[in-house]
């Protein structure tokens, strides 16, 4: 199977989405959870993330079909499955134009298939837990971005200032709405060049500028999701459509934009999680486990001022 296979995988199912006018990482809910392993309890992140949020299942928790097997529990008839997305870096040996053998480190894709868990009959729903979630005031302290209130109405990241600009938490809708909105805000601020260098371009009137507010869409909804908040940001239309344009040139970008996504969180709250002596590395990673055990994996060939209006 060609890379390509997979990308056409993950395209389906954002471009249906996207088509009806639908942002995939949007819930109209309060998520108890972010999407996650039944069984590690670890967050599913990048496109997997994306995927997993097309879906509006009871349950924040997911399995392979071994996984619920060896629980002695089945999935549920006529369920389909879920395509996540991992790699593997494979050891092997490249021979130089002297003829000598060089260790080399070879990335393979895979993809495996999840169940959410109430596909299967492992799920309980009076047993769901409840959940309390992280003080997000206590995140917001640990991140060290320059926040100051204005009364424009408009939120915005100053690039040339290297600061946020927000209204105070009043005169938004809801808290929900200021939260979300913030996080927006805190992932166009981890871009910057002494941080993770994403703006190489002034022209935010371009394909950059579309690509940088689809970082921050998804960003945005990591965050909101790990806190437990209603993601309430209104995109346009001509986001939307401009994203379906841009995959139809760039049929890697929804996997290029969820992975920097991805570390932008990772950026974000890494001083947040040590100083609540949890472990980032553990709680943010890859389900690299499916690696040994995925049933249905193969490999594949190796392979300014950002505005919210």
């Amino acid at each position: 199977m060609k890379k390509t296979d997979i990308y056409d995988k993950v395209n389906f199912i954002i471009k249906d989405k996207l088509s009806a006018g639908k942002l995939p990482w949007r819930k109209s809910w309060k998520a108890a959870k972010p999407p996650q392993n039944f069984f590690s309890k670890h967050f599913y992140q990048g496109i997997n993330f994306l995927l997993l949020s097309c879906f509006d299942f009871p349950s924040p928790f997911y399995l392979t079909f071994l996984q619920a097997k060896g629980k002695n529990a089945y999935i549920n008839k006529g369920e389909k499955g879920i395509p996540i997305i991992f790699w593997k870096l494979i050891e092997t040996a490249r021979e130089t134009k002297s003829g000598e053998l060089k260790p080399d480190v070879i990335p393979y894709m895979k993809y495996s298939t999840v169940f959410n868990l109430s596909q299967t009959s492992l799920f309980n729903s009076a047993a769901l837990e409840d959940l309390k979630f992280p003080n997000v005031e206590n995140f917001i302290a640990t991140v060290p971005a320059v926040i100051k209130n204005n009364i424009q109405g408009k939120a915005v990241f100053n690039l040339t200032k290297d600061l946020i600009s927000i209204p105070v938490i009043s005169d938004f809708e809801s808290s929900d709405e200021y939260y979300s909105t913030l996080f927006h805000e805190l992932i166009h601020w981890t871009g910057y060049k002494s941080r993770l260098n994403r703006f190489e371009s002034a022209d935010y009137n371009s394909d950059n500028y579309s690509k940088e507010e689809l970082i921050a869409e998804i960003g945005s909804a990591y965050l909101c999701s790990y806190f437990g908040i209603n993601n309430t940001l209104d995109n346009s239309a001509g986001y939307i459509q401009g994203w379906l344009n841009s995959l139809n040139n760039d049929e890697s970008l929804f996997l290029s934009a969820s992975t920097q996504a991805k570390n932008a969180v990772n950026y974000l709250i890494k001083d947040f999680e040590e100083s609540a002596e949890q472990d980032p590395v553990n709680k943010w990673e890859e389900e690299a486990f499916f690696n040994a055990e995925a049933e249905n994996a193969e490999d594949l060939e190796p392979g300014f001022s950002v505005e919210h209006r």
